[in-house]
């Protein structure tokens, strides 16, 4: 197709006036009004997150906004490198031939989405950026590491980040129910009853899904296979999507075990160096996280004791549908803590640090009583590094065990905001 066709196509609102209600759903995500607040600044918005978690949805809702609070039709571009990979500015000058809007003098938004497809599409920006003041550009990719690390190298000042998660369980119930949930208690034995089904499909698309057989494909076509074996081929050189599926169902199969290179290269007979640089590509392409073994200093935190989990517990379930339910939870908390961070000294371990300026060590244990034995690690863990506040998470009611230690529900932790769950009331 060419471009001037798919620009045409791609934006109805030229001739309508308006957003086809498909593309901007009724519902508005939480980041909705954190996005909606950034588009008043000139700064870039550069939007990241995984496949199918509504990035493009979000820009067709902010577009929108700019359609309902007045600004002309014309004046608005969108465009998706999934479709078409073009040079930024052949896509303006067509642009500006369909509309008659001359992007040079005018004041124009400018929506990029997958943009990491774009070879160098920081540097491009950049220029534009700096060169014409009245574009401002919403951008949004797959891929944070890139997004990141090329917004900080070409952008510096001149962006802001919002990275786009699977949905909060509020999310989900409120896309499920159709409510808005204004009052947690209220509505938490509801809640908990769709927490088993929250985990494995917590993408906007599907949250009415019953059928798993259903759910499970969705996520290994529309999600796994496209990055697999579309995004990262599209992106790198020297990709091999065997290997990155082969890595998947191992890791996937045992969330949360230590990466061992020397030995993984030797059972799937490969180099190192080419093990090392898929793992890259899946942490890339947000299927995975490596989380380090805790040491004070930064710089003594070994390669060696990394643990492989997945960017998000619903990955898990095409690969491996029966996944026990404390390793569920235990992805789950990694997840919503962004765990950086575990710790482990001989036959001593912690399951996670949080680390938001001070250290908080977390323990997750599937089970509704705890004894003396589940928090032995954590008060030693508290004692060792002079630490005064640590947390259980477990599927009895939210308590405080000790001064020092406090037990979390696990629907409550998944469910509300962390920063109010770890106050250390007896300080």
């Amino acid at each position: 197709m060419k471009l001037e066709e798919l620009l045409i196509l791609l934006n109805e609102w030229w001739k309508t006036g308006r957003v086809d209600e498909d593309r901007v759903k009724p519902y508005r995500r939480k980041c909705f009004s954190d996005l909606k607040d950034l588009m008043k600044y000139r700064q870039i918005i550069v939007i990241s997150g995984l496949r199918r978690v509504g990035k493009s949805t979000l820009m067709f809702q902010l577009i929108d906004d700019l359609l309902r609070s007045g600004v002309e039709p014309r004046k608005i571009l969108y465009f998706s490198f999934d479709e078409k990979v073009e040079d930024l500015t052949d896509i303006l000058n067509v642009f500006q031939k369909i509309v008659k809007t001359d992007w040079r003098r005018e004041n124009i938004y400018v929506f990029l989405d997958e943009i990491q497809k774009l070879e160098g599409w920081s540097s491009k920006i950049k220029i534009l950026y700096d060169n014409f003041p009245k574009i401002k550009f919403i951008v949004s990719g797959s891929a944070s590491i890139q997004l990141v690390s090329e917004a900080v190298s070409d952008l510096a000042g001149r962006y802001f980040l919002e990275e786009v998660k699977p949905l909060s369980l509020e999310e989900y119930y409120e896309l499920r129910s159709g409510r808005r949930i204004d009052n947690y208690e209220l509505y938490r034995n509801d809640i908990a009853l769709e927490l088993d089904d929250y985990f494995k499909k917590p993408y906007p698309e599907i949250v009415n899904w019953r059928e798993e057989r259903r759910i499970f494909e969705y996520i290994r076509e529309s999600i796994l296979a496209k990055i697999l074996r579309i995004d990262l081929p599209d992106t790198f050189k020297n990709v091999n999507p065997k290997l990155l599926w082969s890595l998947l169902e191992i890791f996937y199969r045992e969330p949360g075990m230590i990466l061992n290179l020397d030995s993984l290269s030797r059972s799937l007979r490969i180099h190192k160096k080419t093990l090392e640089w898929h793992i890259f590509l899946l942490q890339f392409a947000k299927l995975i996280v490596l989380v380090k073994n805790f040491r004070v200093s930064a710089l003594a935190e070994s390669r060696k004791l990394r643990k492989v989990y997945p960017y998000d517990i619903s990955l898990v379930f095409p690969f491996n549908p029966n996944i026990e339910e404390g390793k569920v939870a235990e992805c789950a908390v990694a997840s919503k803590i962004n765990a950086q961070n575990y710790w482990r000294e001989g036959n001593r371990e912690v399951d996670f640090l949080i680390r938001n300026g001070k250290i908080i060590p977390v323990e997750v244990k599937y089970r509704k009583i705890l004894d003396r034995s589940d928090t032995r690690n954590l008060t030693y863990f508290l004692k060792k590094f002079k630490i005064d506040f640590g947390v259980v998470i477990y599927n009895g009611e939210t308590r405080e065990i000790t001064p020092q230690i406090k037990a979390i529900n696990l629907l409550d932790f998944i469910y509300l905001p962390t920063s109010k769950l770890i106050t250390h009331q007896a300080s």
